[in-house]
């Protein structure tokens, strides 16, 4: 897991505004037959909510080798700091069995899962290829 050098979702992404996107594109759709982002409520940012949105992504069908987390620096801090055996970003890679892309303009209330290709930039390309966990007030 853990190779950082190569970023898998393109860094000039604006992710504040492609988070933004995803928390109202199922809200958009206009019918039942729509491709649509899955999205969960998420009661805390820990590897359990993490595997809970993994496993409602992969129940969409989609191809997990390809899924990558992006998370805010908070949420991957957090992580780091609450999972029993996990010291960095890398070792997280390896708990969740994901590549793992922190973003500093990532929104600390929302989780992205998703396949790289799934976005261009701040454009939706595939809908089902992707997941978004709107945080609850985790204090």
């Amino acid at each position: 897991m853990g190779s950082r050098s190569d970023t898998p979702i393109d860094s000039t992404t604006d992710f504040e505004e492609l988070a933004a996107r995803l928390r109202t594109q199922s809200d958009n759709a206009p019918g039942s037959d729509t491709e649509r982002v899955t999205i969960r409520s998420l009661e805390a940012v820990d590897a359990d909510a993490l595997s809970e949105l993994l496993e409602a992504e992969e129940s969409e069908g989609t191809a997990p080798g390809e899924l990558v987390f992006v998370l805010s620096r908070a949420n991957a801090e957090l992580l780091v700091e609450r999972e029993f055996d996990v010291d960095d970003v890398d070792e997280l890679e390896d708990v969740l069995g994901r590549a793992v892309q922190v973003e500093d303009e990532m929104p600390d209330d929302t989780i992205l899962l998703l396949d790289p290709d799934a976005v261009d930039g701040e454009a939706i390309d595939d809908p089902d290829a992707i997941a978004c966990g709107i945080v609850g007030t985790d204090h």
